[in-house]
């Protein structure tokens, strides 16, 4: 049987995607048509700072360069490399964006390193704006704060897999050393390949060895605040950890998180200080003194944190005389003795108590601690010591106890939070993006936010507020 067959060119290929593609044009750019009116979301200082800045009058529109990087999100395009093959092979994106040509490459680059604070002041405009929104679809989880802290992977050679392996054979070549010696007791061969690396990436100090997700990576730290419903209202970028030693990968993650929640939230209602909130969501790593006081006496929460187990200890606990001295855990008769007032900046001043059969002298002119307890509780060469924060009772005394099921039932609403750090790396395709420039990172990470919160804007219109967080079902 004979068939008639038809060569098929690129421009051929070409013109029928096209056609395709006005034809199925997808809702969400119907939606963002009908729905969003850009200049109003961006701030008057954006559009300043973007004229501005340059003698003469920009190639492309403040609001065209938005657009697409924000369709760049709602499609979770990785790169802005395939973002320009789709801007050059669908009419339909560029009317959207509102381009007659395309910009290069580096233009989008530069959009996102020389607007990093413009493109913040938009993201929070954005959540001025959604608030309203967030309260009529529910008040109650809207009146709920919530934080976790992730990180976002960059486009380093120390995250190829390779990399580690390298430490990792040679910590088992020690060891064999070790071995053949006698002396390997106790040697962890993955906490010493942990200690060996570099605790930041070669192309960019910024990028930190940090633990996320069950193992170590570069990564650049945040921490991301959300309402009850999921809906971001908060990305940050602090990071007060330096020169942190790496002994165990769990304490660095608790160590990182206790210090990060206050500083975040500043700046959170620096923004906004009119937004109030009933309770905070946080895991065990917010678990902290001084994060019980800022969250009860500062901003009115009620924190619903669980207990951080590494905050508790095997050890028996120092009873109270009648003055408030503690005492020694296993001869309530004997008072500790007070040895000063321990400061660390980020932390609150801590009461140091001494075991009482403990003497501190100096040798050499160095602090020194000789015990003199024949059944010490405490393997510690200076014996037990209790330190005490100010208002620590803030911790332990729950207002809603840990073990009711009302702490319980609002406890589980935290998840949303993971489910919207989730969301945010999928729009930007964190896995394949190849970022590894810092602010273009945290410009990439506000954009998602920027999208987040757009989607939500055309969900209320549309009428769906059943999943607000719905974004890809615009995209259908």
């Amino acid at each position: 049987m004979k068939t008639n067959c038809k060569q098929v060119s690129f421009s051929d290929f070409f013109e029928e995607f096209n056609q395709l593609v006005d034809t199925k044009k997808p809702m969400i750019l119907k939606y963002f048509e009908d729905y969003i009116d850009i200049n109003s979301l961006i701030p008057h200082e954006f559009y300043d700072s973007y004229y501005s800045s340059t003698g003469r009058p920009r190639d492309y529109s403040l609001e065209s360069m938005i657009s697409a990087l924000i369709f760049k999100c709602f499609f979770s395009i990785p790169t802005i490399s395939i973002l320009i093959i789709f801007l050059s092979i669908s009419s339909e994106l560029r009317k959207a964006c509102g381009f007659e040509s395309i910009p290069h490459k580096s233009q989008f680059s530069r959009f996102l390193t020389d607007f990093y604070h413009e493109i913040n002041l938009m993201f929070h405009n954005l959540v001025n704006l959604t608030e309203p929104i967030c309260n009529e679809i529910d008040s109650f989880r809207s009146s709920i704060l919530i934080s976790d802290t992730t990180g976002f992977e960059a486009y380093v050679k120390e995250n190829n897999p390779k990399f580690f392996e390298s430490f990792l054979t040679a910590s088992k070549k020690y060891a064999k050393v070790l071995e053949k010696n006698g002396k390997s007791k106790d040697f962890d061969i993955h906490k010493h390949a942990y200690s060996k690396m570099p605790k930041a990436a070669s192309a960019n100090a910024d990028i930190k060895l940090s633990h996320l997700n069950g193992h170590f990576g570069y990564y650049l730290k945040s921490n991301v605040v959300t309402n009850g419903l999921g809906i971001v209202r908060h990305i940050d970028f602090y990071d007060p950890i330096n020169n942190i030693q790496i002994d165990d990968p769990k304490s660095l993650k608790y160590k990182y998180d206790s210090k990060t929640l206050i500083p975040v939230l500043e700046n959170f209602f620096s923004f906004h200080p009119h937004f109030s909130y009933t309770h905070f969501l946080g895991d065990s790593g917010f678990d902290a003194y001084d994060n019980y006081q800022y969250l009860y006496d500062d901003k009115e929460m009620i924190p619903i944190i669980p207990i951080n187990p590494r905050n508790q200890s095997d050890l028996p606990q120092p009873g109270f005389n009648e003055l408030g001295i503690p005492t020694c855990p296993k001869d309530p008769s004997l008072p500790m003795k007070f040895d000063g007032v321990t400061r660390e900046k980020g932390r609150s001043d801590r009461v140091k108590w001494l075991c009482p059969k403990s003497k501190k002298t100096r040798i050499n002119g160095k602090t020194t601690y000789i015990l003199s307890c024949d059944n010490p509780c405490t393997s510690s060469p200076c014996g037990r010591v209790k330190q005490i924060a100010v208002k620590s009772d803030y911790r332990l005394n729950s207002v809603i106890p840990r073990d009711s099921d009302d702490w319980k039932n609002l406890y589980k609403i935290r998840t949303v939070c993971e489910r919207a750090i989730a969301q945010i790396k999928s729009l930007i395709a964190i896995e394949s993006s190849k970022l590894k420039n810092t602010t273009s990172i945290k410009s990439t990470v506000l954009l998602a936010g920027i999208t987040q919160l757009i989607a939500l804007i055309m969900l209320y219109k549309t009428g769906n507020l059943k999943h607000p967080r719905a974004v890809k079902s615009l995209c259908a």
